[in-house]
């Protein structure tokens, strides 16, 4: 038997997490991997120091992106109040980030960011939205330009009582499939992969809520012309 849950759900689910600091998949309160600090390091200087970080959460991305230097636009759907409060007191590096709330999907992207981010996020959304959304940050990439994705791919999620749970339009990627769609969308990109096991289990059960594998990717895009998709 499966249970589907609506988006309405799911965003509910992140409201409360957000609000009382509950563990997640996702891991929301976690630091910044190390994987994400040495993409940031390595972007190119050529590019644009401004950054769009899609699905901020709790903000630690954003934040780590301000730190760094960049203009940071961040979007999410939930209220911008819990961004803003982690930026009370915090130095003039603050200043930064705009918040935007905003389901990602429906956000208009018309300036040319240096780096876009989007960690675990994307795989709520549909294929074709998925694919919309990476194609328009895409067409506007200047040279020297890094995304960096992690996309939970091959996911299988349970309740307490033992029911497979399905999200409705959720992408349901493969990892194949997902692995598909990057490179047909970042030809001559110079792109970094990797897949990793992840799961998730309740202290007080005795099987795992969540599987899945994680694809992350650090795209670079080297030379500075126009894509169509």
């Amino acid at each position: 038997m499966c249970v589907v849950r609506s988006q309405q759900d799911v965003t509910a689910f992140y409201l409360t997490a957000l609000a009382s600091g509950e563990p997640t998949a996702e891991r929301l309160s976690a630091p910044v991997s190390d994987r994400f600090a040495s993409f940031v390091n390595a972007v190119d200087r050529r590019a644009p120091r401004t950054a769009l970080d899609l699905g901020y959460g709790r903000g630690t991305y954003t934040l780590a992106l301000a730190r760094a230097g960049f203009q940071v636009v961040a979007v999410d759907q939930v209220p911008t109040h819990i961004l803003q409060a982690r930026l009370m007191g915090l130095p003039d590096w603050a200043g930064r980030i705009e918040a935007v709330q905003q389901r990602i999907e429906n956000f208009s992207i018309t300036r040319r960011f240096g780096l876009v981010v989007a960690k675990d996020v994307l795989h709520y959304l549909r294929q074709d939205q998925v694919r919309e959304i990476l194609t328009r940050c895409i067409q506007r990439a200047p040279a020297g330009t890094g995304h960096f994705l992690e996309v939970f791919t091959d996911i299988t999620r349970t309740d307490r009582r033992g029911r497979r749970v399905l999200i409705e339009d959720e992408a349901a990627y493969a990892a194949d499939t997902f692995r598909t769609t990057i490179e047909r969308l970042y030809t001559g990109w110079d792109r970094h992969m990797s897949l990793t096991p992840h799961c998730e289990r309740n202290t007080d059960s005795a099987h795992n809520y969540f599987e899945a594998n994680r694809i992350t990717l650090r795209a670079y895009r080297t030379i500075d012309v126009e894509t169509h998709r």
